[in-house]
């Protein structure tokens, strides 16, 4: 089995990690095993900004507690998202992901808003994805993205307190 790519994934992310005390370099040199042929899937979680730009010191805000749902996706990049609490405030910039069945994508917003009514919609990069439906979750925080490791991009040299580095694409599932 191979490693197929059947489009420019939109998300590449080079993971380096810091040095590796002895009871951990047994584990991620499993990991790079495992995941480095490219065919397994692995959960991506961002965590560079692992809240909304408004939210930033107040992760426990009570509008980020909903999960939304994805209600409608206009010319792929305009979505309508039901569910969230009133007051909820995405700025261009955020990141958001969307999950349906075992498929999950993420988002950047473009064009943000405040939610009312208990909707919000938003302009986001890149397109969603056909295999995303209307009803799939939508997350503000605890983001997600399906991806695989590139194959032969994972190292780590045999020294004392290693660190291991890859790069992960995007997949759908």
């Amino acid at each position: 089995m191979a490693f197929v790519e059947f489009a420019d994934p939109f998300w590449r992310v080079e993971v380096e990690t810091g040095p590796l005390a002895a009871e951990k370099v047994a584990l991620v040199q499993a990991f790079l095993d495992e995941a480095g042929a490219g065919t397994k899937t692995v959960l991506f979680a961002p965590k560079y900004l692992k809240v909304p730009q408004a939210y930033v010191g107040d992760e426990a805000n009570a509008a980020l507690s909903n999960t939304g749902s994805l209600v409608s996706v206009t010319d792929g990049f305009i979505v309508a998202i039901g569910s969230v609490t009133n007051g909820l405030d995405l700025r261009r910039g955020d990141l958001i992901s969307l999950k349906s069945g075992d498929y999950r994508s993420l988002h950047r917003v473009m064009v943000g808003a405040v939610a009312s009514a208990g909707a919000i919609s938003l302009t986001v990069e890149p397109a969603v994805p056909g295999y995303i439906v209307p009803g799939a979750e939508v997350r503000f925080r605890d983001l997600e993205l399906n991806m695989r490791m590139m194959p032969g991009s994972g190292s780590m040299p045999d020294d004392y307190l290693p660190a291991a580095s890859f790069t992960l694409v995007e997949v759908p599932k």
